[in-house]
């Protein structure tokens, strides 16, 4: 009996990683991170972009819009509450929301939503026009 332990441990790990997402390298060390800081980002097209500076992505609100073609290329999720239970100020979470989409490869957040738990929105890349 003892020794099936390992034995269902090891097909528990072979089960549970073939359950992982194909063609998606994850660093463990930012999934941790993104665990920890309570925040998630989501690529929602197959396509790639290379990370980009966190300083240079636009927050987009109702009454200041994008005037470049773009495509949503994923979605961040910040928690409005720390690790600890502690409230974010507005700013905090604007700058993490903002790293988010740098990392996927974002221009901008467009489309934020937000409830009583946590801040959502949509990450765009401007297009380039082929004149």
């Amino acid at each position: 009996m003892k020794m099936s332990y390992p034995i269902m441990a090891v097909i528990a790990v072979a089960f549970l990683g073939g359950c992982a997402t194909k063609g998606q390298t994850t660093d463990p060390t930012q999934v941790a991170s993104n665990f920890i800081n309570r925040q998630h980002v989501v690529a929602t097209t197959k396509d790639t972009y290379p990370a980009k500076n966190a300083k240079n992505v636009a927050l987009f609100s109702e009454h200041k819009t994008p005037h470049a073609p773009y495509r949503v290329i994923g979605v961040a999720t910040v928690s409005k509450y720390n690790i600890l239970g502690m409230k974010r100020e507005d700013e905090t979470i604007h700058t993490m929301m903002k790293n988010l989409a740098a990392s996927i490869g974002g221009d901008g957040i467009i489309d934020v939503s937000s409830n009583h738990e946590s801040m959502k929105a949509n990450i765009i890349a401007f297009q380039k026009i082929l004149i």
